[in-house]
């Protein structure tokens, strides 16, 4: 990985022979840690932790999948720079510095991620039994992988450490050809498909399943062209019989399902396949979508409360999104409250934001996040099919006419254009809209039809100056 960014990180995990290791025996330390299997398998966790970084806001999948797409807007924004402005406008610089964290918490996960992985490949300690090792090990390498894919769609060659470097060795990686990284994150990931089982239950409700494996693989291959590879991972998860758009479980599905994703208490349900496990209460990991997607307006507060915050004001919905919606589509006043009360000067503020994060416990708030679920599943096995039946069960759910009758809206005049508009409004806010449209090569189409003048330079991220600055062997994306 080939940035000092990752220099830093991956010094601290490394082992350098040439010098003494002398730990105290009475405190504990990364020398004397690691001697169980407990121990080891606590340290595995971690990389939970680390989805947890990668998928809350103003990481990669948000900066590239929502804000950089046609789903956000700016009205009025934190911090003293115009970051979040520029992404959202394709008018970014070389010195983001909100895309240079980002950058920064992946490749630092990277390298934890490989420090785990090191350790449990080369331990002494002989685990309970071989499943739970090899589940343990998939568990890291699918964590990286899908980082890694992440990193990929969002600055096309990266580096690519797949174990622990010191600083020194970190000068010598380089970017790395996309197609090599996409082959060897496919290798791991049909491994980690062998090793992940189907469920997991009590405790362990949450943990990365083998369905989550093939939906990861699903998208890969669809973002290579393989789409007949993509088609037996996505039919693999639905004949599976494990997920189901009944996701509050009562036996009905209807569109009190779609409300139910998005209570606060809502955790790992029939609908989720991936997901994100924050916990409320301080000191715990919380989630900070919500916090960054309200508005930046000292008057705000959430619904039903007295309590005053100013939020971050990113990933405003823009009123092309709002556009989207048909004109029964429930799921528009679910996913979006169009204003709030300012109490203090008692009068209507006409600010729109996200509803799919409301979380009442603002200040430490506990709302999962989730990565995949059956809905994108099923309309991506439309989109691979042709068959229009998993679209439709979609819109079934929140009572909408389905494709192909007479009362579907006309201008989604093709399965491929239903599938990608269901994609936005079903999926908002989710970080799938510009994945989507790069997917499909309908980007620059899309966005410069409503104004913009993008080229192909334009849909991928600059490689962060101070990196190069730091590297200058690290060569920058065209048009930067």
């Amino acid at each position: 990985m080939k940035n000092y960014i990752l220099l830093i990180v991956m010094a601290v995990m490394v082992s350098c022979s040439d010098q003494l290791e002398l730990y105290p025996e009475t405190n504990l330390t990364e020398g004397n840690y690691y001697n169980t299997e407990d121990e080891l398998l606590l340290a595995a966790n971690d990389v939970y932790r680390q989805l947890c970084r990668i998928y809350d806001a103003n990481g990669i999948p948000d900066l590239y999948g929502e804000r950089f797409s046609d789903n956000a807007c700016v009205i009025f924004t934190d911090g003293a720079n115009s970051y979040t402005e520029d992404i959202v406008l394709h008018q970014i610089k070389s010195d983001n510095g909100t895309i240079l964290t980002a950058w920064r918490t992946a490749y630092n996960a990277i390298s934890i991620i490989n420090d785990i992985l090191d350790r449990l490949e080369n331990t002494s300690v002989s685990f309970s039994s071989d499943e739970l090792l090899n589940r343990v090990k998939a568990e890291a390498l699918f964590v990286r992988s899908l980082i890694y894919y992440n990193l990929i769609q969002a600055f096309g060659d990266v580096p690519f450490p797949l174990k622990v470097v010191s600083v020194s060795e970190s000068y010598s990686y380089l970017r790395e050809d996309k197609k090599e990284i996409y082959s060897h994150i496919i290798s791991d990931l049909l491994s980690c498909k062998e090793h992940l089982p189907e469920v997991y239950q009590g405790k362990d409700i949450g943990r990365i399943t083998t369905y989550a494996a093939s939906s990861i693989l699903a998208k890969i291959y669809l973002t290579i062209g393989e789409k007949d590879l993509a088609k037996i991972e996505l039919k693999r998860i639905v004949d599976s019989g494990k997920y189901s758009l009944d996701s509050n479980n009562d036996g009905v599905v209807d569109v009190k399902d779609y409300e139910y994703l998005f209570l606060p208490d809502t955790k790992n349900c029939r609908e989720s396949i991936l997901e994100i496990q924050y916990l409320s209460g301080v000191d715990n990991v919380n989630a900070q979508h919500q916090n960054q997607y309200t508005p930046f307006l000292w008057s705000f507060h959430l619904p039903g409360s007295s309590e005053t915050f100013r939020g971050g004001g990113k990933n405003t919905p823009s009123k092309d999104l709002i556009s989207e919606y048909e004109e029964n589509d429930p799921r528009k006043e679910i996913s979006i409250i169009f204003g709030y009360q300012d109490e203090g000067a008692n009068i209507w503020v006409d600010h729109p934001y996200t509803n799919k994060f409301y979380d009442p416990n603002w200040q430490n708030p506990g709302q999962n996040f989730e990565i995949i679920r059956y809905a994108d599943i099923l309309l991506l096995y439309s989109e691979v099919t042709g068959d229009a039946s998993y679209l439709n069960q979609v819109r079934a759910r929140v009572g909408l006419s389905p494709f192909g009758s007479d009362l579907y809206p006309k201008n989604y005049n093709t399965l491929a254009l239903a599938v990608e508009h269901e994609r936005r409004v079903e999926l908002a806010f989710e970080f799938h809209r510009f994945f989507d449209l790069v997917r499909n090569g309908r980007a620059l189409e899309v966005f410069n039809g409503k104004g913009f003048n993008l080229s192909e330079n334009d849909i991928q991220f600059p490689i962060p100056l101070v990196e190069i600055d730091i590297n200058p062997a690290l060569n920058q994306n065209p048009g930067y």
